[in-house]
Order: structure tokens, then sequence, then C-alpha cells
């Protein structure tokens, strides 16, 4: 893959009347019948035209927003009421946001989503005092699982409950044989997220175990005497405080789930996912994690920069880290803005 385009790092260092900094950006071209319809992002310091619009700059809690415009709560609406080849604002800013619950839920939902989010160095800058390097979703089968817990935890702040979810999530747990049987007979919903991860089978799709997850969550809520905030905090804290867990196996059938003599019987899902973390991630002290989160941002910002952004730091801004590290030795790289990028 080639870009068509190459714009120089000095170009737009030197440009005017852009926006700088981390940014939270969606992609334009979009389709109602796509497997998904709205697909947003966090990018680092980069150039963004116009078919990948910037929705916002400001640092705090934006990675739960993109949490919630990739939630399939979000896209439902989203995908029912678009009806183009572009998405354009005007469509956006009609979508309904999910209401606010505590606070501290807001910041457990924005942190979950920085492992998810902040995998590459141009993130260090802007690093959250809960993100270290060792905690990352860097494998597959970890960034499914927060991203399970993730949409579950916002179909509860939209509001919905099992029977919506189940709406929503409608023929996503046929099984193979059955979906190419039932796309043939025209009975496949065209909007449907049926076409997520369709290839794999039910109990490892990322749209089931939403449905798994979310069983959970209402339980908790109902452990919480169906105080929502309560029940969503106690959802994520579980785990010593790493959220739901992707099952060991997984019985279909328990959740009225599946169309198989294969959702009878329980299914391995865990195991067939692979591991959550590289071995190098379990190795990694928080303390060595942060301190090459300052050699990257050190490399990124320049002396200069980087000494501001300290500055900023302890001064109480929002981006001080959970521990002091000591400062960051070795060869930082040039000067050149230019430079550093390719550094």
């Amino acid at each position: 893959i080639e870009p068509q385009f190459i714009m120089s790092a000095r170009a737009y260092a030197s440009a005017e009347g852009i926006r700088r900094g981390i940014k939270l950006v969606f992609m334009d071209v979009s389709s109602s019948t796509n497997w998904r319809t709205m697909i947003a992002s966090l990018v680092a310091d980069a150039p963004c035209g116009n078919k990948v619009p910037v929705l916002s700059t400001s640092i705090p809690l934006h990675a739960a927003l993109c949490a919630v415009l990739n939630s399939f709560a979000f896209d439902y609406q989203l995908r029912n009421r678009f009806s183009g080849l572009s998405l354009n604002y005007f469509i956006i800013e009609e979508a309904a946001l999910p209401t606010p619950a505590s606070e501290n839920a807001w910041r457990l939902i924005d942190g979950r989503s920085r492992f998810a989010l902040s995998l590459h160095r141009n993130f260090m800058p802007w690093a959250h005092p809960t993100t270290h390097s060792s905690r990352f979703a860097a494998l597959e089968r970890e960034r499914l699982r927060i991203r399970v817990g993730l949409d579950s935890v916002l179909v509860a702040q939209f509001g919905c409950v099992q029977s919506d979810l189940a709406h929503i999530l409608a023929q996503c747990d046929l099984p193979s044989t059955q979906r190419q049987v039932a796309a043939a007979r025209g009975v496949l919903n065209p909007k449907g997220f049926w076409r997520v991860d369709k290839d794999k089978d039910p109990e490892l799709r990322h749209t089931v175990l939403t449905l798994i997850a979310f069983h959970d969550l209402e339980e908790k809520i109902r452990a919480a005497g169906g105080d929502r905030e309560k029940g969503i905090e106690a959802f994520l804290a579980q785990n010593h405080g790493e959220g739901w867990m992707l099952p060991e196996t997984l019985r279909l059938a328990d959740y009225g789930l599946g169309h198989d003599e294969r959702a009878k019987h329980p299914q391995p899902v865990a195991s067939r996912l692979g591991p959550r973390f590289y071995d190098w991630q379990l190795t990694q002290t928080p303390e060595e994690s942060w301190r090459e989160c300052h050699v990257h941002a050190r490399n990124l910002l320049g002396e200069a920069n980087y000494r501001r952004l300290l500055s900023e730091i302890e001064a109480g801004g929002e981006r001080e880290p959970a521990r002091r590290v000591a400062e960051p030795k070795g060869d930082y790289g040039s000067d050149d803005p230019q430079q550093r990028l390719f550094d």
C-alpha cells in the first residue's frame, strides 16, 4: 500500500490554522450496509483531510467518546438513519449520546479505551496516569475483551436492557451454514451486524460475546438494587480492576443463543483466542514502562517542549503520571522536528 500524495513533516509542522496534538477522527466514506457504519479512532499529531474529519482535539475523556462512537448502540441508531455513502457531520450531530453515569465510571471507560487505542509511541506525550505499555491491548484477544466490556457498559448507558441489545444484535449468533442459507433466502437484515466476525464460530464473535457480557452487567445492576451507576462500576472493577473477562468455555444455549447442536454443549473460548499479552508485557514494570514513555515524549517533542510538558504536569495537569520516574537518560535523537518523526 502506497500513498497517492505525500506531505512532508516540515510542511505540516509549519502550517497555520490546523489542529495540533492528538485528535479524535472518523472515516467519512461509509454505508449503512457495511459491517460497521461508524469507524472512529484517535490519531497522534498528523494531518487529516476531508475524508478523515476531526471531531475533537480535547484531551480529557475523548478516548471515552471514541468508545461511544464505535459502540454497537451508537452505530445502530446511525446506520438506521444513514442512506448515503458520505458520513457528514450534520448526520452525526443529530445522533444521541448516552446519559453520563458517575464521573468515576466515565474515567474507567476512558482508561479502558486508552489501553486499546494508544498503542503507538506517538501517543506517549499524552499518556494517561493509568496507562503503561504492560497494559496495552497489543494482541487481538485483549482488544476484543476490552471492546466487549465497553460495548456492554455503553449499551447500559444508553438505557437499553437485554431485549434491546438482542434486537440490535439479532441474527448475529447464526452458524455460518445457517447464515448462508438465510442470506440466500433474503431474510437477513441488510443493516444488521451479522457481518461482524461472520466467518468465526458464534461463541468467538464480538457481537455474541457482547450479549454474554451484558448479561453479566445486568446481574451486577440487579445486585446493586437496580442502581445502574453502581452496577456499571462493579462490572468495570471486577477481577481486581481489570473488568469483564472472556469465559474459558461458553454454552450459548444457557443464554438463549445458538441454533445448532454445538450451542447445547460448552465450547472453548479464551484458549482459542491466544494469549492476552506478549511475554515482555508481563515482565516490564510500570516504572520501566513510564521511563520508556518519557523517552518517547522527549524524542517527539524536543527538549524545550518536553520541559514545558513536565512543567504542566508539575502544575497539576490532567496528564500527571501515577508514579514519579527517574529522568530518561541516553540518546534522544535530533532536535530537528522532522528528523525526530523519522527517528
